[in-house]
């Protein structure tokens, strides 16, 4: 008994020292700036995704301490007329925003509309499924990567750090490539350009 008090103190202790660690990372690389989006919910074309629980979990997702918000972004939903349009789309109507540049099988930013498709926010992808990682992980991964286009970022194609964590701009719904699964952006992801 005497050990385990013992084990939740030093677990405690872990994470408050890695709290701490997050922090003063996370303040080496955000500008100080504070940003403040605007956005509204909607869906094209015919979609299986329930439209309140997708407005919901996006909100979640915005306002995460985990996520965005780290940089200095704070998301307010508006009901029309948002500066980033969140669009739950069937996969024609993804591909049908810009058919040069997206596909029907994969969510895709295109100016201010960030079009979630439906397929992938209802069943993942084959690089999620096959390592067990949850739809909701998955969801708030593609909420961030596709967000994250519109803050003003690139795609990543390798991972940066020590921990293998896959950055969020990493195309994970493509694969991993050796990456682990990781739905928020990274410390040296935290930074807009609007």
């Amino acid at each position: 008994m005497f050990s385990g008090i013992i084990s939740l103190a030093v677990a405690k202790e872990v994470a408050t020292a890695q709290l701490e660690v997050q922090n003063v990372v996370d303040k080496l690389y955000t500008s100080g700036k504070n940003y403040e989006i605007t956005y509204d919910i909607s869906s094209r074309g015919a979609v299986k995704g329930d439209l309140e629980e997708f407005r919901k979990l996006v909100a979640e997702i915005y306002a995460d301490p985990r996520g965005w918000i780290r940089a200095g972004v704070k998301f307010k939903e508006v009901e029309s007329g948002g500066q980033l349009h969140v669009v739950l789309a069937s996969g024609a109507e993804v591909k049908a925003a810009s058919p040069v540049v997206c596909s029907d099988q994969l969510s895709c930013r295109v100016g201010q509309y960030a079009l979630i498709n439906d397929d992938r926010w209802m069943n993942a992808s084959d690089s999620y499924n096959a390592l067990g990682v949850s739809l909701l992980d998955y969801r708030r991964m593609v909420v961030n990567h596709e967000t994250g286009h519109f803050l003003g970022h690139d795609h990543i194609v390798y991972c940066e750090t020590a921990t293998g964590l896959g950055p969020v701009m990493l195309q994970q719904s493509t694969g991993l490539r050796g990456c682990k699964p990781n739905p928020w952006p990274l410390p040296s992801e935290l930074w807009v350009k609007l």
